[in-house]
Order: structure tokens, then sequence, then C-alpha cells
């Protein structure tokens, strides 16, 4: 439990550390932190998930979650390609990139797994936005593809 609280602070101080540093542009609507659930492995985890942009396509995607017996914690970095529909301006952005997760715990084995993650982000309104992502493992520690989707807070 004790790893899983410093792990937590780590995370919590440097979202906020970046949040500090990255350009006011960057920062302005492009942050959002939110529930999320993480399919995969024959389990469903609950977590946080969050964006932050560090410029105007590219983003830090910091996160974690709590499977059973244990908890993976991370992030990754993202090119989000920006496409905007018309009509009733619902905008999409599909990002790709790649990602670093520690699991630690009795389910997960202490493991570190570097992987590949693509999916899209969708904003329902000015400060709420969906997002579905892919995790795909290419390290190899037996780690399992997850889907990821959830909903954040834009700020």
């Amino acid at each position: 439990m004790k790893k899983n609280i410093v792990a937590l602070v780590m995370l919590c101080s440097s979202i906020m550390a970046l949040g500090t540093v990255a350009p006011a542009r960057a920062q302005l609507g492009r942050n959002v932190i939110g529930p999320s659930l993480a399919i995969g492995g024959g389990q469903t985890s609950v977590g946080i998930d969050s964006k932050f942009g560090l410029s105007d396509n590219i983003s830090l995607r910091p996160f974690v979650y709590f499977p059973s017996a244990g908890t993976y914690f991370g992030s990754g970095i993202t090119y989000d390609f920006n496409l905007v529909s018309t009509g009733d301006r619902v905008q999409i952005t599909p990002f790709l990139g790649g990602l670093v997760s520690i699991g630690t715990g009795s389910s997960i084995n202490n493991t570190t797994t570097i992987g590949l993650l693509g999916g899209a982000d969708f904003d329902v309104t000015d400060t709420i936005q969906l997002k579905a992502a892919l995790n795909v493992p290419i390290s190899s520690n037996n780690t399992s593809t997850t889907v990821n989707i959830g909903a954040g807070f834009k700020f």
C-alpha cells in the first residue's frame, strides 16, 4: 500500500510540475483529467486518465489504474491529428504514440511495459471530452493489450 501511495504522489507531482512549465497557449483547453476504464487481460480496471498538451500536436498522457491486487501507472506521449467535422462542430482528435507503464502488486508481479498507444479524443462540449484508446505492449513481459475508455474535464 505504501508503494501505491508513493507512486500516486510522484504521478501527481509530475503532473503539477508539467502544468507550470508548459506554454500558456498549449495549456488552454488542451488539458484533460477524468475517470477511465481499462479492459484487457481478463479483467476491467478503474483508474484516472489525463492529457496535457505540450504543443499544438504533442500530448503527455499520464494515467493510473487499479486492477485487482495491484496498481498500473505510467505515461504515454502522443502525436495528435486534429480533425474537425462540419455541422455540430464535434472535434475528433486521433492520436498515436508510445507509452511506458509500471505495474506493482501481487497479481502484476512488478512489471515495466513499453508499448504503442493509439486512439481518439472526442470533444462533446467545451468542457467534456471522451476518449477511446488501444494500448499494445511491445515488451516481452506477458502483459495484455488493453482497451481504455473514459471521460474527462477540460481545463
